[in-house]
């Protein structure tokens, strides 16, 4: 009888929690839509953050084009009349005094002098943009060896974090112990409540890498060069309750940086890729990857060794002073 009562208890506080996480879970993403609706940037162009970063997207796929392995003259003529249009309606709204923007405009440039030579096709609409900002000279989008790429691996941390970047350069197969050693560096990541979301499934046949990369959406011109493919995902059986929706996603950021700086550190070139995806692509993806409903893929990353030379986007980061704010009087 005890015994029973026991099971009875049990199965009515098991009910109780999961009444309370669909309650609390219904709430948070009623919050979560109303912040995305009152603050998404796609929503609300007319504001400096929004169009300012519709500006770096639009000069980083001009970027990527100067820097891809098979690059091909007259690429992105579209991309570059949409870039064109974009920084004349922001410095028509609020001036020319941003960094980013000025980047954008040596990008532009960068782009036109690419195409002085081998390519006769006149660009009038660009030439006129440019000499409206004459003062700006083209981007340098940074043409390194392999050697010098990982040349600080072993450097001190500041250095190190500083040398890592984004390559589309693929040349060579990477071993299966060198990812091993990465993710074996990669899951000391923190975690909240040591928890230890994150999950990976590395892709190493090339028709399931295709088939991802096609679902994905962002790999023309370089994603057939990849050897690997690293599919980081978030186990969901570690979230406890419904405020913490988005702990997947956060905890399984933290394990992709780490995860990065473990690939630089054991010299394989690589290239996050973003997972905005529908629900209906993810579905898919989780189906031919073999990937359990249950785990939230968070991120995509190519891998492979580089070449002996090769070119990296330029990016140029945010200064501290755009990105830190101090609340309160403190000292």
């Amino acid at each position: 009888m005890i015994k029973q009562l026991k099971n009875i208890k049990r199965l009515f506080l098991s009910a109780v929690t999961r009444a309370r996480v669909r309650h609390e879970a219904s709430r948070a993403f009623r919050y979560d839509r109303a912040q995305f609706m009152a603050g998404a940037g796609a929503l609300h162009l007319d504001r400096r953050a929004a169009a300012r970063a519709e500006i770096v997207m639009g000069y980083h796929v001009l970027e990527k084009g100067l820097t891809m392995p098979r690059r091909r003259l007259g690429f992105g003529k579209g991309a570059v009349v949409h870039l064109i249009n974009l920084v004349n309606a922001f410095e028509r709204r609020f001036g020319r005094d941003d960094a980013q923007v000025r980047h954008a405009v040596g990008v532009l440039r960068a782009y036109r002098e690419l195409h002085r030579d081998g390519h006769d096709e006149p660009l009038p609409r660009l030439d006129a943009f440019l000499s409206a900002h004459p003062d700006v000279p083209a981007a340098v989008e940074p043409h390194v060896t392999r050697e010098a790429f990982f040349a600080a691996k072993d450097a001190p941390f500041p250095r190190f974090a500083a040398s890592r970047h984004v390559c589309r350069h693929f040349a060579g197969p990477v071993p299966r112990q060198v990812i091993e050693s990465a993710v074996a560096l990669a899951v000391t990541a923190p975690s909240a409540c040591n928890r230890q979301h994150a999950r990976v499934h590395a892709v190493d046949d090339p028709a399931l890498r295709d088939r991802l990369f096609a679902a994905q959406g962002g790999t023309r011109g370089f994603g057939a060069d990849a050897d690997k493919v690293l599919v980081v995902t978030a186990d969901l059986s570690a979230v406890r309750w419904g405020w913490e929706r988005h702990d997947c996603y956060v905890n399984g950021g933290l394990f992709v940086m780490n995860l990065c700086y473990a690939l630089h550190y054991f010299g394989v070139a690589h290239c996050i890729l973003h997972w905005s995806v529908s629900p209906e692509v993810d579905r898919a993806a989780h189906e031919f990857l073999g990937i359990p409903p249950g785990e939230a893929i968070v991120q995509v990353i190519a891998c492979g060794l580089p070449p002996a030379e090769f070119d990296i986007a330029a990016s140029p980061r945010l200064v501290v002073s755009d990105v830190l704010t101090w609340q309160g009087g403190g000292r």
